[in-house]
């Protein structure tokens, strides 16, 4: 399986949360055999998509515009087995660099094709599966409500896994890394998974998600950290 995944995340590498638990999952992945490679939105210059529609009428599955996703990124994406789209979770949703790049995939479509509800009208015979992931620093998993249900209304029967990780500036506190680690542990579980049933196991995503301490901790600790200015 070639895994390809999208990072958005503005953080280097020693501070963003999503690099963290993306990698995490792909070093499952590549345990179960999978070839992945990462791709870091924050290098690629992605204009903004017109509406105009030409990629479905005038030039069917290619966008007019010339930039990063026409000329590099819209064919790896269609090349890969799986796609990967990890994003933090600003104001409740992917960040914005994540949207311009799903924005853009819009040529992916055909509007004109009838197909069964709850499977998208792809222009292509190929298309890979897509895994979404996401990070927050609060500490309720609720905080994924709004953006799963924009995922699973986009890519529809595409979508195999959500993998979303809540309270995640702790996963990197020295304090916290005997309980972090079974979080590790079940990522990697949940990216072999992917690569060996096409799926994450219940009980995978149930201790990738655990609690790190009780919620009343981990908002004051939040809040401390929030006020030294620390994130981004």
């Amino acid at each position: 399986m070639n895994i390809l995944a999208f990072n958005s995340s503005p953080r280097d590498h020693e501070t963003s949360k999503t690099e963290l638990v993306l990698q995490k999952f792909l070093e499952g992945a590549r345990r179960a055999g999978a070839a992945a490679e990462t791709l870091y939105l924050r290098n690629y210059k992605i204009k903004h998509c017109l509406g105009c529609f030409d990629c479905w009428i005038k030039t069917p599955g290619r966008c007019v515009q010339k930039d990063d996703m026409t000329d590099i990124l819209f064919d790896r994406y269609l090349q890969a087995d799986l796609v990967v789209l990890a994003s933090p979770i600003y104001h409740a949703t992917m960040n914005a660099r994540l949207k311009l790049l799903v924005e853009r995939t819009l040529p992916m479509m055909d509007p004109l094709k009838e197909v069964p509800e709850g499977v998208a009208p792809h222009r292509f015979e190929k298309m890979p599966k897509v895994v979404t992931l996401s990070v927050c620093g609060f500490w309720e998993q609720s905080m994924f409500d709004a953006m799963s249900l924009t995922w699973r209304m986009c890519l529809a029967g595409d979508l195999i896994a959500e993998v979303y990780r809540h309270s995640a500036e702790f996963l990197s506190v020295p304090e916290f890394q005997t309980l972090a680690q079974p979080i590790f542990d079940a990522l990697a579980q949940a990216g072999e998974e992917v690569v060996r049933q096409g799926k994450v196991q219940p009980e995978t995503m149930a201790a990738l998600t655990q609690p790190l301490g009780p919620p009343e901790i981990l908002a004051r600790l939040a809040r401390e950290f929030w006020s030294q200015g620390a994130g981004g």
